[in-house]
């Protein structure tokens, strides 16, 4: 009985043995994904290798201090003795292996302020808050995910809200304020409509691109070649064409926080910090912010992000930072100061209603919304929902709204002082601009002339602070403008098919 009992032991311990050995396997077999996964990196310095075994990584070649700001995916992973190592993917270029310690890992990011206009008709969502949330392995998570104290806040009872945000064991808190006057931004509109132009018809039917390759056939080909376009006065070059992607494409991205592209739709430029925003479809209100810096990357090197030499990747990923997957809005009313990029988080969808707009301060460090405001503006019981607004420095905004009723256009000053903004009408020009229905596609305004810019397609109007019809630019591209800007005496203009930069001075 003895002997038996002996053997049951010893064919235990092998089994036991075997079946170690082979958990052992599968923890150290490569864990890959049918598509990537979105990583939020982290701020330390961490080698990138060629190769990974069971034993560790080999071949080391460069760091992660280039990529910190970075679109980082990636499609699998492999447990080592030295931990786990992730194949990393950066703005859609694949690169190496990284220790998962460069990642953010358990962590929920928030805007810990936000501060609401007393709004009767308006509640915020909660979750407009979140600048990301991973798991333990650094992965990112969708919003939708993550657990919070309340989904909604009522704007129209004064008073601090505290909003807690969970998901496993990662946690954050944000306090939601509402502010005390009823009576905030509403105020009159009292400003006698200038005489405007004519209204003139854009075109018809689809747009052009930038070049005959720039479809599917082609496989949307680089341009080589830098444009001009001239209109009354205003000459207009190529600064930057931008990639069509910077991440994986629409087969290979994870999921909508992965995808940065396709789409353009708003732009500010600021001391050579040109950011856009992209959105990956026409519909989303959540997107990407991506900056570059102009001084040092070239008009044409961004375009081929996953073939050009490794020494001009690195020199291109290191000048650009991409965002988080965050609340954008339509994502075409933005402004930028020393520090801070603003964006009026609106939905275009809303022709107009009493809703509260949001306003996210976004820091340039690291593209990430350190606060948010809701404001409104109405005309004692008329509402203005603004559709496009552009930033002066860090207290002042102006917005455009078109009064379709009466067949003009109005401009509003917003004034900041502590949390409060207030609007005041500064303007208006009696005119539709466009006759066949285009929407406003860029807004931007020169302090140094006091004039306003508005977009419609490939057309640009100019005019004075108090409304008065200055000038009509014809560009006669057909590609769609996607933003406009002022700097530096400089009036920046993004077009679609390719995303393209370009620049002209004011006249």
């Amino acid at each position: 009985m003895k002997k038996n009992k002996v053997t049951i032991i010893v064919i235990l311990m092998f089994l036991a043995a075997g079946l170690a050995a082979d958990f052992t396997v599968k923890e150290t077999q490569a864990r890959s994904y049918g598509k990537a996964v979105t990583k939020i990196a982290g701020g330390g310095n961490y080698g990138i290798y060629h190769k990974v075994s069971r034993k560790g990584p080999s071949g080391r070649f460069t760091t992660t201090r280039y990529f910190r700001h970075s679109q980082i995916q990636s499609k699998k992973y492999l447990a080592t003795k030295q931990g786990n190592y992730w194949d990393i993917i950066i703005d859609g270029r694949e690169v190496g292996w990284v220790n998962q310690n460069f990642f953010v890992r358990s962590k929920i990011a928030v805007a810990p302020e936000v501060s609401l206009v007393n709004n009767s008709g308006d509640n915020f969502n909660t979750r407009d808050a979140i600048n990301y949330a991973t798991d333990s392995q650094g992965t990112a998570v969708d919003a939708s995910k993550v657990r919070v104290s309340k989904a909604t806040v009522s704007a129209g009872t004064p008073g601090s809200t505290t909003i807690r945000y969970r998901y496993g064991k990662a946690k954050a808190s944000s306090q939601v304020t509402v502010r005390a006057s009823k009576n905030e931004g509403i105020v009159q509109a009292n400003q006698i409509p200038k005489t405007g132009p004519k209204a003139v018809a854009t075109w018809k039917g689809s747009s052009k691109s930038s070049s005959h390759n720039w479809n599917a056939a082609h496989n949307y080909q680089f341009e080589t070649k830098a444009n001009t376009f001239r209109a009354n006065g205003l000459t207009l070059r190529t600064k930057l064409f931008q990639p069509r992607f910077f991440s994986l494409d629409y087969n290979l991205a994870a999921d909508r926080m992965g995808q940065v592209g396709v789409i353009p739709e708003g732009i500010t430029v600021h001391d050579k910090t040109f950011t856009v925003s992209l959105f990956s479809s026409n519909s989303s209100l959540n997107g990407h912010l991506v900056s570059y810096n102009l001084n040092r990357i070239g008009k044409f090197q961004a375009q081929n992000i996953p073939n050009m030499k490794w020494s001009t990747f690195v020199k291109c990923a290191s000048n650009v930072k991409v965002s988080p997957y965050i609340k954008l809005g339509h994502g075409q009313s933005l402004g930028s100061s020393g520090k801070y990029i603003y964006v009026m988080a609106n939905n275009n969808k809303n022709k107009n209603s009493g809703a509260s707009e949001e306003i996210m301060r976004v820091r340039k460090s690291d593209l990430q919304v350190n606060k948010i405001w809701t404001f409104r503006i109405a005309n004692g019981d008329s509402p203005r929902y603004i559709h496009n607004a552009t930033f002066v420095g860090d207290n002042t905004m102006y917005c455009l709204f078109h009064n379709a009723s009466r067949g003009s256009y109005e401009y509003w000053k917003v004034t900041r002082s502590g949390n409060t903004w207030t609007p005041v009408e500064v303007g208006a020009t009696g005119s539709d601009f466009i006759s066949n229905g285009s929407p406003v596609q860029g807004f931007t305004y020169d302090s140094n002339s006091d004039q306003f810019y508005i977009a419609f397609n490939d057309y640009i109007f100019k005019v004075a602070k108090d409304g008065t019809y200055q000038k009509t630019y014809r560009l006669h591209a057909k590609r769609e403008i996607e933003g406009l800007s002022v700097a530096n005496s400089k009036l920046y203009v993004e077009f679609a098919q390719r995303s393209e930069l370009t620049q002209g001075k004011i006249n």
